[in-house]
């Protein structure tokens, strides 16, 4: 993410160093207000797009000029990089967590949290969807998330392969089979708010459905007990989501 340039003091324009106590209230009010400015383009984002959004939507409301958003971001391309760079980043992050006593717990624990990051930033990933059609660089920031959660992917693949967890499978052609549908159904549905059917979806059934496609299509029996996990920091524990 961009990192706000902290605007210098009087005092040191002057030739003076300025109290401890002074640099940290500048930096601090510099600090704050990058966050004001982020948190208001997040949520202009979310609600207009990324092509309709201008400068004035995202300093409207906040009490800050024009002036003041360009000495933190040189356009709404760039805010909007680090606005959609936090929730790739959240991603991520969640693909590492792992949680369950089965395999087909721990599929749903992830399935489950990629959905609600989908849900929960559900207006910034329609944006983000829309930007990389147009915009190279965010194109490039949607294929960073989709690699790395393909990346993790592929290793707990190979890894319940190697201890015989699964039915015979390509790895590599169910990665991205696996990883497409559980991406497609969130963009679909979470995204696109496609509701097709008379019965209405909700996350966990969504959820539930796409889980049990994917155990049903790799394990040999994704309900059997999974041995408990290894000490903490051991290079065992670095295994792949989920």
């Amino acid at each position: 993410m961009l990192k706000p340039r902290i605007a210098r003091s009087t005092a040191v324009r002057r030739g003076t160093e300025p109290a401890a106590g002074a640099a940290r209230r500048v930096r601090g009010s510099a600090e704050e207000t990058a966050e004001l400015l982020l948190v208001s383009a997040q949520q202009v984002f979310a609600r207009k797009g990324y092509i309709r959004t201008t400068v004035q939507d995202i300093i409207e409301g906040t009490g800050l000029s024009r002036g003041a958003f360009y000495r933190y971001y040189g356009s709404t391309d760039q805010i909007f990089v680090a606005v959609v760079t936090r929730v790739v980043d959240e991603l991520i992050v969640s693909s590492r967590e792992r949680s369950g006593r089965t395999l087909r717990e721990r599929v749903h624990a992830g399935n489950l949290r990629y959905l609600q990051i989908f849900e929960r930033h559900r207006g910034v990933m329609r944006a983000l969807f829309e930007a990389a059609f147009v915009n190279p660089q965010i194109a490039e920031i949607q294929a960073r998330m989709r690699s790395a959660y393909l990346r993790r992917l592929r290793d707990h693949l190979a890894r319940q392969v190697q201890r015989g967890h699964c039915l015979p499978i390509d790895v590599d052609a169910t990665t991205l089979s696996l990883g497409m549908m559980v991406e497609g159904a969130a963009q679909a549905w979470v995204v696109l708010g496609l509701e097709p059917f008379e019965r209405p979806l909700d996350l966990q059934r969504l959820c539930t459905q796409v889980t049990d496609i994917w155990c049903r299509s790799v394990y040999r029996d994704a309900d059997q007990p999974l041995p408990s996990d290894p000490p903490e920091g051991s290079s065992a524990t670095q295994e792949a989501a989920p």
